[in-house]
């Protein structure tokens, strides 16, 4: 399917439009004033569900997965490494006092 451009040429001096005789010009419309046109644009629009953790939707499932393990605030414990690759976990004690706890790593 191709589609038509329909150029027009004024007929006459027209200020009130701003067209001088003779001058080309093309028409404005809007999609509801042409026939089928929302059907056709209908078709080419992309609607996305929610995504879930076992189902694609705006994001993959395994990014929405992802997001899900984000915690928020307020936080139990952040994890920290060291330059030279220790973790530490840094909580708050009951004083609000901060804590800094070597993470083991398991090793089976």
């Amino acid at each position: 399917m191709s589609t038509k451009i329909v150029q027009l040429k004024a007929s006459a001096d027209n200020p009130d439009i701003g067209l001088v005789k003779d001058e080309p010009f093309y028409v404005v419309t809007s999609a509801d004033a042409v026939a089928g046109l929302d059907k056709f644009i209908a078709k080419q629009i992309v609607t996305y569900q929610p995504a879930t953790e076992t189902d694609g939707g705006l994001m993959t499932a395994a990014d929405k997965k992802k997001l899900n393990t984000i915690k928020t605030e307020p936080f139990d414990e952040l994890k920290f490494k060291s330059p030279n690759g220790s973790v530490f976990v840094l909580s708050v004690d009951n004083e609000g006092k901060p804590v800094f706890t070597k993470e083991e790593i398991d090793v089976h």
